[in-house]
């Protein structure tokens, strides 16, 4: 009877200790340094704000991840020895989706003092459970000895498991036949390989499985391409939207104080 209770307790805390890995927010990315080469033992720290609540140091590759009980926004900096540091404020941190994080880091003209330079996050619809990603960089593209324009070709040089077709003009996904690759362009789908220049491109995500349902059915790969006007125009748009926000407390305040 004793051994039966026993059985039933570790059986329970190996379903509890499932669930709670399966609770787990991750951040993943890399650290580069200006002429994007990898950065070995960069530390990269997830924050509360300003405290300290998790963090870890990149690989030979620059890369790193963390995993965190925590969920919702958080920050994340990047640091490293005679370089400036890097933050970037607001990750969204959710059991569900791998938030997807690239730094470069610039060397610190002062080796007394470093500058905190502040960088942008977007989110990312990737599922930790079923997606494998591979996220591919401007920096990345750029030191590429391949067309700069070739969307084929730069994406076959970094993502196992991705073949292209005999002419080129597409991609073979793990098996998969030609045509089955989904291509989306600053969210809009876009039928066969884009024609995007690749000094245009800000940057790339390529699934090779387990493809968000709001994308339609794919039976290969998909590619998120996210060009840098299109950056600039959101990026303007999130500005115009905080300054609005700000201009609507600002004058609640004034409304509260003349009562």
């Amino acid at each position: 009877m004793k051994t039966i209770k026993k059985i039933m307790m570790l059986a329970f805390i190996g379903i509890a200790g499932s669930t709670l890995a399966q609770d787990l927010s991750i951040v993943k990315g890399t650290v580069l340094d200006e002429n994007g080469a990898p950065m070995l033992f960069a530390t990269v720290a997830l924050l509360d704000d300003t405290v300290l609540v998790g963090g870890t140091t990149t690989d030979d590759k620059g890369y790193f991840i963390i995993k965190s009980n925590n969920q919702g926004e958080y920050n994340l900096k990047a640091s490293y020895t005679g370089y400036n540091s890097q933050l970037i404020k607001r990750v969204k941190l959710d059991a569900a989706k791998v938030a997807q994080v690239n730094f470069k880091l610039n060397p610190s003209t002062n080796m007394l003092t470093t500058v905190e330079a502040i960088g942008e996050y977007k989110e990312s619809i990737i599922n930790p459970t079923y997606s494998t990603v591979t996220a591919i960089t401007h920096d990345q593209i750029e030191h590429m000895a391949v067309t700069k324009g070739d969307i084929v070709s730069i994406i076959t040089a970094v993502t196992p498991g991705v073949l292209a077709t005999d002419d080129g003009k597409d991609l073979y996904v793990r098996g998969s036949r030609s045509g089955s690759t989904l291509y989306f362009v600053d969210g809009n789908k876009v039928i066969g390989s884009p024609a995007v220049p690749g000094m245009g491109i800000s940057g790339m995500e390529v699934l090779t499985g387990g493809v968000p349902a709001e994308y339609g059915d794919c039976t290969g790969g998909l590619v998120i391409i996210t060009t840098k006007e299109y950056k600039m125009e959101m990026r303007r748009k999130e500005i115009k939207k905080r300054n609005r926000e700000e201009s609507r407390v600002e004058a609640s305040v004034s409304s509260d104080i003349e009562q």
